[in-house]
């Protein structure tokens, strides 16, 4: 019986509301062999190295996502939040501009550009 992406991606979905994110990293990558093309993987995947602190491989993960789907306003809003704390700040404000003209007014990224740019100013002080 041959397992699906369905299958992998779920399980990785499920380890991560449990915060497993490790175990759920290895779940969206058995996903990822048999489907590199699903955008909401990557996401995902990138949602999870981001738990685990591998920010630079959560903003690859993100761009993967972008580049299979350059509509996806989270994936642009989780992207600057991580950019922020590499203290990439003018590269975050870029995608929180994004985020916003795809979702205008959406609170999250709004609250998290607010907080990338508190970041900023103390950083600069």
């Amino acid at each position: 019986m041959k397992v699906s992406v369905s299958y992998w991606f779920n399980k990785g979905l499920s380890l991560s509301e449990s915060n497993m994110h490790e175990k759920a990293l290895y779940c969206f990558d058995k996903a990822l062999l048999l489907d590199e093309n699903e955008p909401v993987i990557w996401f995902k995947k990138g949602i999870a190295l981001f738990h685990v602190k591998r920010t630079e491989d959560a903003i690859s993960s993100f761009e993967k996502t972008l580049e299979l789907n350059p509509e996806n306003a989270a994936a642009f809003n989780n992207m600057g939040v991580a950019l922020s704390v590499l203290n990439r700040f003018d590269e975050a404000k870029e995608c929180f501009k994004k985020a916003l003209e795809l979702k205008p007014g959406k609170p999250e990224v709004c609250v998290n550009q607010n907080i990338s740019n508190e970041m900023n100013n103390k950083r600069n002080l």
